[in-house]
């Protein structure tokens, strides 16, 4: 028996991986989550899709860069979630310090990567979507850097799951 529940619960009723987006432009870089993030089509090229809030700083330093690092979370990044809540880079001088995240350099993008993730893609805009609220963009992927030894971390209704410690089912 299903329950009928309210439309605007059903990104909390998908699961989806844990996703931090970094960006940077004219010397000023920022990071935020992203509440969804896809592998698109594999390639060549590779494509990913990210919806962005143009009202976040970073989503407006990608928009103006044209380019970002999109970061799939590992355990290390889980703590970053609480520490955040209400920070913003509008107001902050360094949000990465705010929370303890440390960056590292691209190889073909101004944003940083960000250390101890599962992976950190770097990416160039190709298009970008109205969707309410928010722009769907889709981004070639530059670079891949991956960390097999830090598992992907899970977002689901609101909390924070590990990942791949249990067999598969399927």
């Amino acid at each position: 028996m299903y329950e009928l529940a309210d439309p605007r619960e059903t990104l909390n009723v998908m699961p989806a991986g844990l996703f931090l987006l970094t960006a940077a432009h004219e010397g000023r870089d920022n990071w935020q989550f992203v509440v969804r993030a896809i592998g698109m089509v594999p390639g060549p090229p590779a494509l990913v899709a990210v919806g962005l809030n143009l009202r976040n700083l970073t989503s407006q330093l990608a928009d103006a860069s044209g380019e970002f690092v999109l970061t799939v979370c590992s355990e290390a990044q889980a703590p970053v979630v609480e520490k955040s809540r209400g920070l913003t880079g509008h107001e902050l001088e360094d949000k990465f310090a705010a929370v303890g995240l440390q960056r590292l350099p691209a190889a073909h993008v101004q944003a940083p990567l960000l250390a101890d993730a599962h992976a950190c893609i770097e990416c160039r805009i190709v298009s970008k979507h109205p969707a309410g609220n928010y722009h769907l963009y889709v981004a070639e992927v530059l670079a891949l850097h991956y960390d097999a030894s830090r598992p992907p971390v899970v977002h689901y209704n609101h909390l924070i799951y590990r990942f791949l410690h249990e067999p598969n089912i399927g």
